[in-house]
């Protein structure tokens, strides 16, 4: 497959992946206005032109011409029109079934009802995840210590080299407790209380060293400990520079430009983005074999490397089905994602760029991070593209709750005042609203395709 057709399938499958989410958030609407008698005019899957469509208890549904989300028209804008043509103060003689026609706590739960449908399609869609076997990292508890490799790691400082841990050492037990693999010891780690007896296997020798942690702002205790692991090649993408200079998967990278390597750390020291091209020596059955590619550079100028190093697995069993377990991931990503907004307003221009994107960029992470899945497996690929679309799921529901005109938290929040005051909106006011509304909307989808274009110039380049 070529590099564009490569593109253009990831594209598909992110904006897939999108569509779907769009949709379930405007049924959402659709359910809720049905429900609260309020007639919907229009539900269409997809933008543009009408394709196809049907009438159905009065709701037209349809098929339009470009797949991309879709949307759900509520009686209501004739109500509007004639309202302000009078020049009228309040919405009089609204048509039975339009949205002015019912009690304001009925609008307010027509309009939270679609960001309700995402977060509850979430929490369903990773309680179900949750219950598939699937296989997950596992890798060796050998570990190395931070301050050996200050170029990697920006606070150097290493408890348990103080102590005496070196790198190399494997860690068999934690406080007295067998270790499983590195990644249970990290996640034991993680929940320390600040001091910590490592049995490690140093050649021959078995060792007992006791390590004080180093208490974090966030209350948790640091080690200073990594994994190492040898620098060898799991996976290659195809078309990818490395892979056409002949790198494959197995190959074990002994040296970068003629530096000896001796695990992964030292291959991720010693590459940068500096260099114009990269030699990689590897061992590959028994023979040395000279691999040099010009290396890709993300949109910072750091290496974008098309090649993964191998890890062991284990196969995870699912657990049984769970709402808890869905509620608990949702909100795991929902005070992510309200961190990430933390990150917008910091005025910092790494985090805005890796915050901050529009549909055409996480079309693009999506498709890219499912086809990586699906180059190892179909399980992986699918199980990547409804992660990633419960995520999308959540920010979609979070961003629609922004209190701003024409936003579905900017109706919520004019519903809710016509409820307090008892007395409802001016006709004009809330159409002078609904434009500042589709002006912000505007100046958002602008912003979002800046960003975007932004981002593909740096890929090309």
């Amino acid at each position: 497959m070529s590099e564009t057709a490569s593109l253009l399938v990831k594209y598909l499958i992110g904006l897939a992946g999108i569509t779907i989410v769009v949709v379930i958030h405007e049924i959402g609407h659709l359910v809720a206005a049905k429900i609260h008698g309020i007639e919907v005019e229009i539900f269409s899957f997809g933008l543009g032109p009408k394709l196809l469509g049907t009438l159905y208890k009065g709701t037209e549904y349809r098929i339009s011409m470009f797949p991309l989300g879709g949307y759900c028209r509520l009686k209501g804008s004739d109500d509007l029109s004639q309202a302000l043509i009078g020049g009228h103060r309040t919405f009089t003689h609204t048509e039975e079934g339009s949205l002015f026609s019912v009690h304001p706590s009925k609008r307010m739960i027509t309009y939270l009802s679609g960001p309700l449908a995402n977060f509850i399609f979430a929490i369903l869609l990773y309680a179900v995840l949750a219950t598939l076997p699937m296989p997950v990292i596992s890798r060796l508890p050998i570990v190395a210590v931070v301050d050996d490799y200050p170029a990697l790691f920006s606070d150097a400082h290493s408890p348990a080299s103080e102590a005496g841990i070196r790198t190399g050492d494997e860690i068999t037990r934690l406080n007295g407790v067998n270790i499983v693999d590195w990644e249970d010891l990290e996640r034991r780690l993680s929940k320390s209380k600040g001091t910590e007896t490592f049995t490690i296997k140093r050649d021959d020798t078995e060792l007992e060293i006791t390590v004080s942690g180093e208490q974090n702002t966030d209350g948790t205790y640091r080690y200073g400990l990594t994994v190492l692991q040898q620098a060898l090649v799991g996976s290659v993408r195809p078309n990818s520079e490395e892979y056409r200079a002949g790198l494959r998967e197995g190959d074990l990278i002994k040296a970068v430009d003629g530096k000896p390597v001796a695990n992964h750390l030292d291959l991720l020291s010693t590459l940068n983005a500096t260099q114009i091209s990269i030699a990689l020596t590897v061992l590959r059955d028994g023979r040395e074999v000279l691999i040099r590619f010009t290396p890709k550079l993300d949109e910072s100028g750091a290496l974008d490397l098309q090649f993964s190093l191998a890890a062991g697995t284990v196969r995870r069993e699912g657990m049984p089905f769970s709402i808890i377990e869905g509620y608990t991931r949702t909100k795991h990503i929902v005070d992510q994602t309200f961190e990430m907004i933390a990150r917008v307003f910091s005025r910092d221009e790494e985090n805005l760029r890796s915050s901050v994107t529009g549909m055409a960029r996480s079309a693009l992470l999506i498709g890219d991070i499912t086809t990586l899945g699906l180059e190892q497996n179909t399980l992986s690929g699918l199980y990547a593209l409804f992660y990633l679309m419960g995520g999308v799921s959540i920010s979609l529901a979070i961003a629609n709750l922004i209190p701003l005109p024409a936003f579905d938290g900017g109706q919520i929040i004019i519903a809710l005042c016509e409820w307090v005051r008892k007395k409802q909106i001016r006709p004009k006011t809330y159409y002078v609203l609904q434009l500042l509304g589709v002006a912000c909307i505007i100046g958002i989808f602008l912003l979002l395709t800046l960003v975007d274009v932004r981002h593909l110039l740096a890929i090309r380049r």
